[in-house]
């Protein structure tokens, strides 16, 4: 089975996980310790070398024992241990030489740095040949120069039988490998060990060399930390290779430099994995770094397993690399090498836990397989580094061809754009430009603009634009949307939108600017700008600019005061309505040029509306101002306007106000000038009238006019209020609600304004209708939103003024408000003013045929106020007669009253009609007309007008 180590999914990313414990568990398996078996070593001169462990019989003792009392303890064999605190350990072999001459032997112990060795060879009757001690830091003084090992020579004759006892003192591992050498052919060992080393060591010299001198031409941060991990790999090897031999005083540090190289090792290994999987986060990065300082841990807390927990260490890491790798993996090349390199890893660290615990010799052959998977993993991890590298490249190089296909698209933008680019110096030289900018100001092509033009000074119309745009560039660095008048080569002027930024370049700032046509826009503008200020028609000021002028000259008062005029035509009407709108328009630009043209030079002419205009003066007398308004009556009056072979005459009311008062606002002037004028013609028309205070007409029409806007802001701030007032039946039994809708007016402050205060001027100004249509529209809503007393509801009266019986249009709105709200039409009653019904015979009965024929009942209002004919209530289709309240007030005291009432009852109940006595105040009031006959009755004796909202049955 195939294991891969970068799978492209959940399920392989399992797989590799599972093959890494696998190989983990292969790599630790080695770890069993052996057990001694009891066989003596024969040798002879074919004899080169033999591991004394596997020969060797084993024991604990006692500090304090001698070789003598570990002869006789011998007999007990024990299973060997990897420490015994405060014993030590005692090894037994015997050696046979089976040959015909003498051999040179040599005893070597792979292990520098132990606390106390002692070496006994022993004859037959077990007295002592040789003896030899050693104890870390002091050296083998026997020896010549240092050697890497601990070793004892002796020479066996032929056929002489020698004990060798090997007493072991550490706090670290006892298990050390302990091997019997020819002496030549250690020699030859210790020769190719030297080349062996002297390869490993130019190896991993080539090894840094690349990885650093890449490191300074590159600079990445890989290269770096793998030149690191190589050092201390090296470093490592070294140690482990008791290189700390040939300095006998370091020996005793041996432990403490391991555990350090290899921590080393690890913490660069893990910032490799970092570097090469960017997408580790900070949390796991930081779980990496401590599992691999967890070595360092060790030599505080079990200084003497300290070897034993490195490996594992090294194992723990090399998992988490793997994983991490397996996991945050973004390139497939990357994770590939980057496993292997760890796998070759793993294989190191099994050679490193075969010789450690399985007693095996470091040959020339395990040496090479160590450099060989030291090497190989460095390679790799180069290898994971490099394709790395290749990734970022060529995701560079797609960004970079991205950015050369963006500037592609913008140069080709620039050449083909419909706006003018350029670029230029901060002084104004000319560095660049695109056709658009060279045909925008009339040159042949872009040499001749760069030729010619070749300062951007020369393209402002007021050269002291640039000045202005140099300074907002250098505040804010760029600006958008600058409207300047340029001037094209030929010296015609025109206007552009400029937009530019500045950037500093290595020679000076640079503008790169976009310039755009905007002359027919800004014709436009000026055209629209005009337009808002004037009147289409007549070209002269409109309301609005009129009012605008007019405030800002009454806010700063003058000598002599401002003075205002409003002018009104007379029989304008005349000629609209026989000749047409557009013979009223000829006619309404004729006068105005007759007026204009007789102001004086410091009037200023508006048209208000329709046939209105408005004159402002400043700075002149009010005779002169007086003496100007004569003049246009009287040009006015001798003004004749000819249309279709007809001559027309017309005349002009004028309304004069002097604003001579500072707490007076300019809307108040106003009003006073539109009373004015209002008055004039009430007086006769084609006359001027001075606005006067104390004129008690002109103060009643002032209030007229009050109550209009109060009427507007009403209807627009819906400030209206409806009431109602119950009719109680005189005849009957009280069978649901019965009741007339009232009108109140809440002004501003909260007031509220009873209709006789407001109607007549609403009516007067044909106002009335729009009222009207409030009242019904409001009514039915409220209907509507409370069906419960829709249900019980009998009849809802509501009054309706004579200009809404006549006008068409609102016949259908009370058409469409009734579909609207889905009211009965049977439960709507309008009432009718008998005065405004006579008078507008016809048109009220087209109103009222209409609405009955779809249920609606009528009543007739105040019925003996008006024309009291009774011949109208034969031609009326009304349901009810309510009889006036003046007959009604004083009937207990007036005879003729009650005959009055009586009589009027006695007509209606024989067409079929009921009755509905008006002001009705108190209990013997409603008494004697429930006496009489009449069928309903409606005043304060009854209940008091109310909110309808506020609803109460009787």
């Amino acid at each position: 089975m195939k294991i891969r180590l970068l799978p492209s999914t959940d399920n392989n990313n399992i797989t590799g996980l599972f093959a890494l414990v696998w190989v983990t568990l292969i790599f630790f398996s080695f770890c069993g310790v052996a057990t001694a078996s009891v066989r003596d070593i024969a040798i002879d001169e074919s004899f080169e070398k033999v591991l004394i462990n596997e020969y060797a019989v084993t024991t604990y003792a006692a500090n304090s024992a001698t070789y003598f009392d570990i002869l006789e303890g011998t007999r007990s064999f024990a299973t060997p241990q990897t420490s015994i605190a405060n014993s030590r350990l005692w090894m037994s072999a015997n050696i046979n030489h089976t040959g015909f001459s003498a051999i040179s032997l040599v005893l070597n112990v792979d292990r520098l740095n132990l606390d106390d060795l002692q070496i006994y060879l022993l004859n037959d009757n077990n007295r002592i040949i040789k003896s030899y001690r050693y104890q870390a830091g002091k050296g083998d003084l026997s020896l010549p120069q240092p050697a890497p090992t601990i070793r004892q020579a002796f020479t066996l004759q032929p056929y002489q039988n020698v004990r060798v006892l090997i007493g072991i003192k550490d706090n670290g591992l006892t298990h050390i490998p302990i091997t019997l050498w020819q002496r030549g052919l250690l020699e030859q060992y210790d020769k190719n060990m030297l080349v062996t080393l002297g390869a490993i060591l130019g190896v991993f010299a080539l090894i840094i060399a690349y990885f650093l001198l890449s490191y300074f031409h590159q600079r990445i941060a890989t290269r770096f930390w793998l030149t690191m991990a190589t050092v201390a790999m090296l470093a490592t090897f070294l140690i482990f290779q008791s290189g700390l031999g040939f300095w006998p005083s370091l020996t005793n540090a041996a432990e403490l430099a391991f555990t350090a190289s290899i921590t080393m090792l690890l913490l660069c290994l893990a910032k490799v994995t970092h570097h090469l999987f960017p997408r580790i986060p900070i949390h796991l990065r930081t779980i990496n770094f401590a599992v691999a300082l967890a070595g360092l841990y060790c030599l505080f807390v079990a200084p003497a397993q300290a070897v034993f927990i490195l490996l594992i260490v090294f194992a723990a890491v090399g998992l988490c690399q793997v994983l991490l790798a397996i996991v945050f993996n973004e390139n497939k090349q990357t994770g590939r090498f980057f496993s292997i390199g760890w796998l070759s890893l793993f294989a190191l660290l099994a050679l490193c836990v075969q010789g450690l615990y399985h007693l095996m010799v470091y040959t020339f052959d395990v040496m090479l397989a160590m450099l060989f998977f030291s090497a190989f993993s460095l390679l790799c991890f180069g290898m994971a580094a490099i394709a790395k590298e290749k990734l970022y490249n060529r995701r560079q190089l797609v960004k970079k061809e991205e950015i050369i296909t963006d500037l592609n698209q913008f140069y080709d933008l620039f050449r083909n754009s419909a706006e003018g680019h350029y670029t230029s110096t901060w002084d104004g030289t000319l560095l660049s430009v695109n056709p658009a900018m060279y045909k925008l100001f009339g040159y042949d092509d872009e040499e001749d603009m760069l030729a010619t033009g070749e300062s951007t000074l020369a393209f402002y119309a007021n050269t002291e634009d640039r000045q202005h745009l140099l300074g907002e560039l250098s505040q804010c660095g760029h600006l958008t949307g600058k409207e300047i008048r340029a001037k094209r080569k030929n010296g015609d002027e025109f206007w552009v939108s400029l937009s530019c930024r500045m950037q500093e370049k290595s020679d000076g700032p640079r503008i790169f600017g976009s310039i755009i046509d905007i002359t027919e826009k800004k014709q436009s503008d000026l055209n629209l700008q005009y337009l808002a200020t004037h009147d289409s028609l007549t070209g002269a000021f409109n309301r609005r600019q009129f009012e605008t002028e007019f405030k800002k000259n009454v806010a700063s008062p003058s000598t002599p005061p401002v003075c205002l005029l409003y002018l009104d035509l007379d029989r304008f009407k005349i000629v609209n309505d026989t000749c047409g709108h557009k013979a009223g328009d000829v006619l309404i630009k004729d006068i105005a040029k007759v007026i204009e043209n007789t102001l004086s030079s410091n009037a200023l002419l508006a048209r208000l509306g329709g046939d209105e205009f408005g004159v402002i003066y400043t700075e002149l007398e009010e005779h002169a101002v007086y003496s100007n308004a004569e003049d246009i009556l009287n040009v006015v009056h001798d003004y004749r306007f000819m249309w279709n072979n007809r001559i027309f005459n017309l005349g002009v009311s004028i309304g004069m106000v002097v604003c001579d008062d500072a707490s007076v606002s300019a809307g108040q002037y106003l009003s006073m000038a539109d009373a004015a004028c209002y008055f004039a013609k009430d007086q006769g028309r084609n006359q001027i009238h001075r606005y006067n205070r104390n004129d008690e007409s002109m103060q009643r029409y002032q209030r007229e006019l009050d109550w209009v806007s109060t009427i507007n802001g009403a209807l627009e701030e819906n400030r209206f209020e409806l009431y109602y007032q119950p009719l109680r039946p005189l005849t009957k039994a009280n069978d649901g609600y019965y009741y007339e809708v009232l009108l109140r007016l809440r002004e501003a402050n909260g007031k509220i304004v009873e209709p006789a205060n407001f109607l007549p001027t609403a009516e007067r100004f044909e106002m009335n209708v729009n009222v009207d249509k409030w009242v019904v529209t409001n009514t039915f809503k409220w209907l509507s939103e409370n069906p419960e007393h829709l249900e019980k509801l009998k009849r809802c009266s509501i009054n309706l003024n004579g200009h809404s019986l006549t006008d068409r249009d609102f016949t259908l709105f009370i058409l469409n408000a009734f579909e609207t709200y889905g009211i009965p039409h049977d439960k709507i009653c309008f009432e009718v003013i008998e005065s405004v019904a006579i008078i507008k015979l016809d048109d009220t009965l087209a109103f009222m045929q209409t609405f009955n024929n779809l249920g609606c009942s009528f009543a007739l209002d105040d019925f003996g106020s008006g024309f009291s004919s009774y011949n109208y209530l034969k031609s009326l289709p009304v349901d009810q007669v309510k009889i006036d309240g003046m007959f009604i007030k004083d009937m207990l005291n007036d005879s003729i009253d009650t005959a009055m009432v009586a009589s009027i009852k006695d007509v209606a109940k024989a067409m079929g009609m009921k009755t509905v006595a008006e002001f009705v105040e108190n209990e013997a009031t409603m008494t004697q007309l429930g006496n009489m006959g009449i069928d309903f009755a409606q005043g304060y004796g009854v209940a008091k007008p109310a909110p309808l909202r506020h609803f109460t049955p009787l």
